[in-house]
Formats: structure tokens, C-alpha cells, sequence
């Protein structure tokens, strides 16, 4: 038996075992939500604090020592905004184009806060198109000091957060998963409530199109209930009435209540609405220790941190500062960049150590065939100079007696009329012959006959004289030619 182990392997686990940690950091209280993603879904872990009073250098020490308990190093951290710092406007912009919308909106956000451009973080959703070329935004806008914070707190233990999302759009999302309930043909209300504030959300196509927060909570119903159950009655009231002055949508027919009303069973028989109330961890699979300690829900809702990290995936709104958002791109672009780099040079030093392998391989091959052609090179070399020698025996043998033919020949083809008086053979097989003729017509005869010869090539005249001996006309002459005849 063998194991094949590669180093993608541990990677692969940690994907196939994918697990999240939700933190949810509000005015009185710190949420912390353990929930493992793959292989399926599963709540691991409740924990919340309560941080009235607390600085950020002593909330940061308490997470500290929380996160020991999950092992953080191998978790993705994700930072949960609630309503209750969020401002959220329903405006109509002329544009269908998302990078339009985009540059729209960040003209006009400042307009919708009471703070300038620089002090608030922006993001929008989507909610469809409204009219020809107009497009429904649900404008979601939060304090830069709010966000700020939640960075220095986390910086201050080594940590930052991968995304920073709005808890409604995350429960507009997990609707379907946690209530049961479709959107996709008529509006839902939901009347999430939690300690200290309630949040009154209309869901449409899974998309939150209406978002109002009352600052009345488990808290005043249950402790101070004949102070506050009518206010919060009336509350409700006017949450619908502001969402049908909007002319957002239709009234939603029914309304999920959930969060912590596990000690509010009596709101169902007195409101005058249809409300039906949902235990959201129901519908989730439970670790052994949440099921231990459920008591910390009766009266806490984890709700906004639970969805968002089930729809961690599905989440658009984003609400990392720009600057950290570019400051990440720069990030991962020098890593690409160095990883290029390293891999260019890893293939050049590859393909020089291959090059250099082939070099030795072949210089080695050169070596070991030298040493074994050695005998055949010497017996080679033997054989050349005996070929030497008989080439030049052979040479000798060749031309032995060719001047003499040469004389033969030129004495055979020589007329009486001619006296010859000097025969010079140079360099470059030349030859010339010199001597007197008793009349010019024998010197161009004898030229001819020259010609004709096949030891002889190119003869002509170099120059004819004529002078007197006593009563006799004599020419000189030079006849210059080449040897023709090969051995």
C-alpha cells in the first residue's frame, strides 16, 4: 500500500471544509457566530458579550481571548452592520447602466446624510428597473467612523475582515432557506427583533425594498411591557403606512416574526396583521454546545450575523472603506506579480540546467567515443600517411617522361623552316618556344599546328620581328601556350 501526497492536498481540505466567523460589534453588545459553510451548513458556535462601557482597546483584548476558542487563523472573518447604524433611502436613478448608477450615486449620496461625501461609505442594491431607463436603488449608507472603528478594533489583534456586509440584504437572501417563504410572487414582512431594536424589512425577489428600524426591543416588551407594547404597536402601524407612502410595492399579505420571540407569543394574538412567528435556528443544523446553550437566543437574536455568513457568497453590498478595497487589489497584484516573476525565473532556470544537462550528456558522449574509436583513429592516421606516400609515388610515376613527350611532340609538328633557339616551360603550366623563321607564314603555321596538338592549348604569337641575315629576310618570333595534356 502507498499514499500519494500533494501539496494541493491540504488546501483542498480546507475549501472542502469551509468555515466562517461572523462578528457583529454593536453600541452595548459583541455578537460572534461560528458556522461551518461546507460540507453542509452547521452552526458551531454562539457567543456574545455584553461591551457597555468598553473602549476599543478593550474590546479588541476580549476578542482576542474569544478567539482562541475558534482557531481564527483558518476561519474567514466577515464583519456584520446591523440597520441600526445603516441609513437606507429608496431613490429612482436614469440609468440602466451599472457603472452610470455608480458615478450617479456617488454625486448624490452626501445628499441623502447629514454628512459630507468623505464621511460616509456608500454601496446600493439593485432593485430592478422601475420605469423605461430608470432603476430602483435601495442606497445603503453608514458612518466612515463606524467602519473605521471596526478595523482598529480587529488591526489591533492582527486581523481584518474579508467583507464587510449589511445583515438585511443577507436576510432578504436566506428567506427561501430559513422562513420557508417565496418572494418571487408577492412581498414579505419581516419584524426581525432583537434586544434592544426591532427592524421592520419588506423582501421582494429576495431583495430587501424596504428597511425601517424602531428602537424598541425584547428588552421593553418583556421587561417593561405595559410601558412599551402599545408604542411598539403603533410602531409596526407606521411602518406600513410609511412603506405604502413610498409606493415601493404592494403591502406584503403575510409577516414573519422572528429574532428573540421566544418570550413574545402573545404579540401574534394582538397585532392586526397576519403574523406568524418563525424560531430561525430551527431551520439550521446545531452543534452539541449550541444546543446547549440556546438560553443565550431567548432574548438575543443572532439572526443578522447567521445570514449573512449563509449568503456570504450571494452578497453584492460590500462596505470596505475604498482605500482598503484598493490597498487589497495592490496587494494581490504585487502577489501575482511576484508569482510571475518567481515562475519566469524558475522556467529560465530549468531551461538552463536542461541545457546544461544536454551539454554535459553530449560532451560525455564525445569522450566515451573518442576513448572507443581510439585504436580505429590511430590505424586511421597509419593509413593516411601511406596513402600520402603512394600518392606521391604515384604522381612521380605520372609525370615521369612527360617533358620529353612534350619535345617529341613539338619537334614532330616543327617545319624546316624554323629554327627553334630557346624552350621555356614557368609556373602555372606555361610554356613558351622562341627562334627564327625564314618567312612569317611558318611561324602561323607552325602556331596552327601547335593549336591542333593535344598537349598544347591557347598558343599564339607573343611578337614576330624580321631582320637581315646577309641577302636573307629572317623573322624572330615568340609563341606562347599552355600544356593541354592531362595524367
Amino acid at each position: 500500500m502507498f499514499k500519494i501526497r500533494f501539496k494541493g492536498a491540504r488546501q483542498f481540505r480546507e475549501i472542502a471544509k469551509r468555515e466562517v466567523l461572523g462578528i457583529e460589534v454593536d453600541k452595548n453588545r459583541l455578537k460572534l457566530v461560528h458556522l461551518r459553510l461546507l460540507p453542509s451548513p452547521e452552526v458551531l458556535d454562539l457567543v456574545q458579550k455584553d461591551i457597555t462601557g468598553l473602549n476599543d482597546i478593550e474590546i479588541a483584548n476580549l476578542l482576542l481571548k474569544l478567539f482562541d476558542i475558534f482557531a481564527v487563523k483558518n476561519l474567514e472573518i466577515v464583519a456584520v452592520i446591523t440597520p441600526r447604524v445603516v441609513i437606507t433611502k429608496n431613490i429612482e436613478i436614469p440609468s440602466t447602466d451599472p457603472q452610470e448608477i455608480k458615478e450617479i450615486l456617488n454625486l448624490q449620496a452626501g445628499r441623502h446624510t447629514p454628512y459630507s461625501r468623505d464621511e460616509i461609505i456608500m454601496d446600493y442594491i439593485n432593485l430592478g428597473i422601475y420605469r423605461r431607463n430608470y432603476t430602483r436603488i435601495l442606497l445603503v449608507i453608514v458612518n466612515r467612523n463606524i467602519i473605521q472603528q471596526i478595523f482598529n478594533i480587529l488591526n489591533r489583534i492582527g486581523i481584518s475582515p474579508k467583507k464587510v456586509v449589511f445583515s438585511v440584504e443577507a436576510i432578504a437572501l436566506s428567506t427561501a432557506r430559513l422562513f420557508k417563504v417565496s418572494t418571487e410572487q408577492v412581498p414579505l414582512g419581516i419584524i426581525h427583533i432583537d434586544e434592544e431594536s426591532t427592524d421592520f424589512i419588506v423582501v421582494s425577489y429576495s431583495k430587501p425594498i424596504f428597511i425601517r428600524q424602531i428602537p424598541l426591543g425584547v428588552r421593553h416588551l418583556v421587561f417593561e411591557k405595559d410601558k412599551y407594547q402599545l408604542r411598539f404597536l403603533e410602531e409596526i402601524r407606521r411602518s406600513r403606512e410609511l412603506y405604502q407612502s413610498e409606493d415601493v410595492g404592494e403591502l406584503p399579505k403575510e409577516f414573519i416574526f422572528t429574532g428573540g420571540v421566544e418570550s413574545l407569543s402573545e404579540l401574534e394574538q394582538i397585532m392586526d396583521i397576519n403574523l406568524k412567528r418563525v424560531f430561525y435556528l430551527k431551520e439550521l443544523s446545531l452543534s452539541k454546545k449550541v444546543i446547549e446553550n440556546t438560553s443565550i437566543t431567548k432574548n438575543i437574536s443572532f439572526l443578522n450575523t447567521i445570514a449573512s455568513l449563509l449568503s456570504l457568497d450571494k452578497i453584492m453590498v460590500d462596505l470596505i472603506p475604498e482605500e482598503i478595497k484598493l490597498k487589497r487589489i495592490l496587494q494581490v497584484r504585487a502577489k501575482q506579480l511576484l508569482k510571475s516573476g518567481i515562475l519566469v525565473l524558475t522556467i529560465f532556470v530549468l531551461l538552463f540546467f536542461i541545457l546544461l544537462i544536454k551539454i554535459y550528456c553530449k560532451s560525455l558522449y564525445l569522450k566515451n567515443m573518442d576513448k572507443k574509436y581510439q585504436v580505429l583513429i590511430q590505424q586511421a592516421k597509419e593509413l593516411e600517411e601511406d596513402f600520402s606516400r603512394l600518392s606521391l609515388v604515384k604522381n612521380f610515376l605520372t609525370h615521369r617522361g612527360y617533358s620529353l613527350e612534350v619535345l617529341i611532340e613539338v619537334y614532330s609538328i616543327l617545319p624546316s623552316e624554323i629554327e627553334l633557339s630557346d624552350i621555356r616551360y614557368e609556373e602555372q603550366r606555361k610554356f613558351s618556344l622562341r627562334g627564327s623563321a625564314t618567312s612569317m607564314s611558318s611561324v602561323f603555321s607552325f602556331v596552327d599546328s601547335l593549336e591542333k596538338s593535344i598537349y598544347f592549348k591557347e598558343a599564339r604569337t607573343r611578337y614576330t620581328t624580321k631582320r637581315k641575315v646577309g641577302t636573307k629576310d629572317v623573322t624572330d618570333f615568340e609563341i606562347i601556350c599552355s600544356l593541354e595534356k592531362s595524367y
